[in-house]
């Protein structure tokens, strides 16, 4: 391998940070076998291409750095946006140390093992192997390999704003009184210092069109490690970051410097709000919240999760046109510019800690062991500090349908719970339930996920359900809300409309369709429950899935490459989305049907619409709920030309009917 100049990406005064995500060399088994690879990388294109014992084991990275000279009286360090599953570090063949978990951010510091005067080796192992003492031990996921963002070299000043404290910015602000008139509070500085140093913290804070709101100074006296200062502000007449309504953001500049020298600078986007749950269901800034979120799986084609800022800017745009203000991240943290257009965009988030699965014996999430232990509150230590400052971030998702059999969890989950309000006293807490029991009592809201229709019973059995939460006065004291799912593939569509087999390789799209239809109108009035989740916005590869779609489970309202809104995508756009006038014909891949009588269904955000069949006007219909339905419609044999109109817009299919309809068995 030659030596690679390193990428500067610029500084802030005295922090220089360097893009590493170019030229590595990666291999598996052996070095010989080596070839170039940039990042974002990981290696299962054999899982998604549907392949059931996709490669879960060692994967090796390595490339040379030069270290400036200059460097060596500085401090520098290495930092990981995100590998998957345990990650080794060696530099010069020296062990640095080890990270365990797939999701978060993790930091090294490197400078005493670099030479500063020839080539510098970096080598990086990664693991995606199964391992019982790190989350998530088990889950419907596929285990991507590799080191799936970006990694950068940053060198610092020997006095500097954290970079090592669970890899946050080192920097949290905590707003202690919000009001009309004022916003008070202070940020909290973590300042890295090999000794006694005595240094200025200077604040600045600016709205979103630059102008400066607020500045001030203090000094602070360091001890060797890290030393925390609090600097306090005061905003008067806040703009509040109001969800998709106005997501207003203000920026907080820090600035350290020693001697009249600038050291380091950290600038932070915040946004000023109060987030808490009462009868009223959620509550953002006093103002009552239903929730409409739609469960988000960081991985898609060809890249599994090795994702860049366009992939997620396009998921998020696709939310949004569905009319979701809320999206729940499965299975751990996303990649940082997720959260930072969260922001822009007013989404609220539910972010999982993925403590997910079974506690059977061959599908354990859960081990009772205090190297498991630890490792859960290790990993959320660094979720809750690396995303500390982010105003989307709403919810702390401490579990996801973690059966309680065999040892039991909610020991641990109480001291999970305790902990995350210990670090992060402003949010609130949640798990993902699918069973009764204590463990449903112990966070701030639980979301019971629901299936009926899909794996057993029928849709319209969530109705008994919701009776029996509002019967129940234990029940119904609890912040619930609600998750579904049912698979629907746009390749399956039948003239019958019955419950299919759900391990089976046969799911008829318009049966995930009428799921959805029944569910909505059943919960989307019911201010008992806080929030409702469609699970989930995309299909997605699943160690489960359907034989139908390979490694893909069809359970998301559109296709996995993001190309095909379904039906139930229309029905949720019609029902949550107020300001992006459409109209959309229900069923049109069901195109080929074996009966002249027929209902022809039309989901719209618009108050009314007329249809047109064969050139046949066939009325209006109002709109109740966003769904218009014209029943007993006489179709011709042949083709018929199905056409809506509703204010200027219009929608047209065609139905055939052959009149010797048979099928080939």
């Amino acid at each position: 391998m030659a030596a690679i100049l390193l990428c500067w990406q610029g500084a802030a005064f005295g922090r220089q940070t360097y893009d590493l995500t170019r030229s590595w060399k990666f291999f598996t088994h052996s070095e010989s076998e080596s070839h170039t690879v940039d990042l974002p990388h990981q290696w299962n294109l054999d899982a998604l291409s549907g392949k059931s014992d996709y490669y879960r084991g060692e994967g090796n990275y390595m490339r040379y750095i030069d270290a400036k000279p200059e460097w060596k009286e500085k401090r520098v360090y290495i930092r990981f946006e995100g590998a998957n599953l345990v990650t080794d570090l060696l530099v010069n063949g020296r062990y640095v140390g080890r990270h365990e978990g797939g999701s978060s951010a993790f930091t090294f510091e490197i400078g005493d093992l670099l030479n500063y005067n020839g080539r510098d080796l970096v080598w990086v192992i990664v693991n995606n192997g199964k391992n019982i003492d790190v989350m998530p031990t088990e889950g419907n996921g596929i285990a991507y390999g590799g080191l799936f963002r970006e990694v950068n070299l940053i060198v610092e000043e020997p006095t500097h704003i954290a970079l090592d404290h669970y890899s946050s910015d080192g920097i949290y602000i905590h707003t202690k009184e919000l009001t009309a008139e004022a916003a008070q509070g202070e940020v909290e500085v973590k300042v890295s210092a090999k000794g006694v140093v005595s240094a200025t913290l200077a604040l600045t804070i600016s709205d979103s069109d630059g102008n400066e709101l607020y500045t001030t100074s203090q000094r602070v006296r360091t001890t060797k490690g890290t030393t925390t200062a609090y600097i306090p502000f005061k905003v008067d007449n806040p703009q509040l970051w109001q969800g998709t309504q106005s997501p207003e953001l203000y920026t907080f500049t820090t600035t350290l410097s020693t001697n009249n020298s600038t050291h380091d600078q950290v600038t932070t986007t915040y946004g000023f709000r109060t987030i808490s749950v009462g009868n009223d269901g959620i509550v953002l800034n006093g103002t009552p919240t239903p929730i409409r979120g739609v469960l988000l799986h960081r991985d898609r084609p060809l890249c599994g999760t090795a994702v860049y800022s366009r992939d997620i800017e396009e998921d998020l745009a696709l939310a949004v046109e569905m009319g979701a203000n809320a999206v729940r991240v499965v299975g751990g943290s996303h990649h940082p510019h997720f959260y930072d257009l969260c922001n822009e965009l007013g989404l609220l988030v539910i972010n999982d800690l993925p403590l997910i699965g079974s506690t059977t014996i061959n599908g354990k999430g859960f081990f009772n062991t205090e190297a498991f232990r630890s490792n859960g509150r290790k990993q959320l230590s660094e979720m809750v500090y690396q995303l500390y400052n982010h105003p989307s971030v709403a919810v702390w998702n401490l579990f996801s349908e973690l059966e309680v059999r065999g040892e039991s969890p909610v020991a641990y989950i109480r001291e999970l719970n305790s902990l995350a309000k210990r670090i992060d006293s402003d949010r609130l807490t949640c798990g993902w339930s699918n069973q009764d029991g204590e463990i449903n009592f112990i966070t701030d809201l639980v979301v019971w996920s629901h299936v009926f229709g899909w794996t057993d019973g029928l849709p319209e059995d969530i109705a008994v359900w919701q009776e029996q939460m509002h019967d129940n006065p234990n029940w119904r004291a609890l912040r619930s809300g609600v998750s579904y799912k049912c698979g629907g593939s746009i390749f399956h569509q039948s003239d019958l409309l019955e419950r299919p087999v759900a391990n089976d390789h046969w799911h008829p799209e318009r049966w995930q369709t009428h799921f959805h239809d029944t569910y909505l109108a059943s919960l989307g009035g019911d201010s008992l429950f806080w929030g409702l989740f469609v699970d989930s916005l995309f299909d997605y590869p699943a160690v489960d899935a359907s034989r139908a779609s390979g490694r893909v489970s069809d359970m998301g309202v559109m296709s996995f490459n993001r190309q095909v809104r379904k039906d139930a995508f229309y029905r949720y756009k019609a029902a949550w989305n107020t300001t992006d006038e459409f109209v959309h014909i229900a069923e049109k891949r069901w195109s080929r049907r074996t009966d002249t009588l027929q209902t022809i269904k039309v989901y719209s955000n618009l108050p009314s619409a007329e249809l047109t069949v064969n050139g046949v006007f066939c009325g209006a219909r109002e709109s109740e709920g966003g769904v218009m339905t014209w029943s007993n419609l006489d179709l011709d044999y042949g083709t018929n030309n199905i056409e809506v109109t509703a204010q200027g817009l219009t929608d047209s299919t065609i139905i055939d009917i052959p009149e010797n309809y048979s099928v080939e068995l």
